[in-house]
């Protein structure tokens, strides 16, 4: 299943971004770290980038 059959969040991505497709990655979970969480967010980011 490719970025083209997600609806709805595809059409807000969009919406929001316009031309510009920065890196986004979606995937489903049976169950997350801890009972009752809904959403688990990880990001890395460098901040030192060249000038």
């Amino acid at each position: 299943m490719g970025w083209e059959s997600s609806g709805p969040a595809t059409a807000a991505h969009s919406a929001y971004f316009g031309d510009h497709r920065p890196t986004s990655t979606t995937f489903g979970a049976v169950e997350l770290a801890l009972p009752g969480q809904v959403v688990e967010i990880g990001a890395v980011v460098l901040l030192d980038l060249p000038r």
